[in-house]
């Protein structure tokens, strides 16, 4: 039996039996697209003895936050690009100021998530989970998830490159440091015509602001040696509601906008 999902490039193909099943996952293991196992030499990370009494010392992130206007990074100072990287910036900029509002190839459409940073600053709210040895941060939009190792493990030398990376994390008082790698090439930055090389590197510092709790700010410091000629540094803040709850986003559902003959999506405008 099949059943085909609603919405463009989704489709979900169902098959009875176990034996299928289990022959799926054999091939994908053979083809090297198994679960990638975090082991040293104690064995795997997550099987080691913890203690949630440590989520008693560490703050109350609880609830939901949104991103204060502008959710995206917008004004000075902008990122300063050097290379192929400084090329495609000057020409979106240049079709912006000559008045085209779309000048960005873009695969919003096609359900593809944006990418760090951009999945941490988009108008829709976030919401932190403390567990021993990790925070797992989930974004409404695409209902996105990272994960925030704190637990000790190092940074992996050589990621396979993905949309939000490989995070690293501790506790500095009461600031979580992230450390992120292993991103996509050519994914947005957050600035409009700025895109990173598979060399980006991302901290962040995340607290509470020290004059409202209900606030919080997330530090950005971007760090690339082949598209950025010095570091950039951006700061977002987000306002908490404990009285809201995340909703259930599937893209699949809306995703109506068409694809041209390159296989772009092209945005079309909602009718009222």
């Amino acid at each position: 039996m099949r059943r085909y999902a609603q919405g463009r490039g989704c489709r979900i193909v169902r098959r009875r039996g176990a034996l299928a099943g289990a022959l799926a996952m054999i091939g994908l293991l053979a083809a090297g697209a198994g679960p990638v196992l975090a082991r040293d030499s104690a064995g795997p990370v997550s099987a080691r003895p913890v203690s949630y009494a440590e989520l008693d010392r560490l703050p109350d992130w609880r609830g939901v936050w949104i991103p204060m206007a502008p959710p995206f990074f917008m004004g000075p100072p902008a990122p300063v690009m050097k290379g192929v990287y400084k090329q495609r910036f000057d020409r979106v900029i240049a079709e912006l100021e000559k008045g085209n509002s779309n000048p960005v190839e873009t695969r919003a459409s096609g359900c593809e998530p944006p990418a760090m940073p951009t999945v941490m600053i988009q108008p829709y709210n976030l919401e932190f989970l403390f567990t021993p040895g990790r925070v797992t941060i989930v974004q409404e939009a695409y209902m996105q998830v990272r994960r925030v190792f704190t637990d000790g493990r190092p940074l992996p030398e050589d990621p396979d490159p993905t949309f939000n990376g490989s995070s690293i994390g501790r506790w500095e008082g009461d600031t979580l440091v992230v450390t992120t790698v292993g991103l996509k090439e050519g994914k947005n930055l957050g600035y409009v015509g700025a895109v990173n090389s598979d060399r980006l590197r991302i901290t962040e510092r995340i607290h509470l602001a020290r004059d409202n709790p209900d606030h919080l700010i997330v530090d950005f410091a971007f760090e690339d040696a082949e598209a950025l000629v010095e570091p950039w540094h951006r700061s977002v803040t987000f306002q908490r509601h404990r009285e809201w709850e995340q909703a259930e986003f599937v893209c699949a559902e809306n995703d109506r906008n068409p694809f041209d003959s390159k296989g772009e999506p092209q945005f079309v405008p909602p009718v009222d």
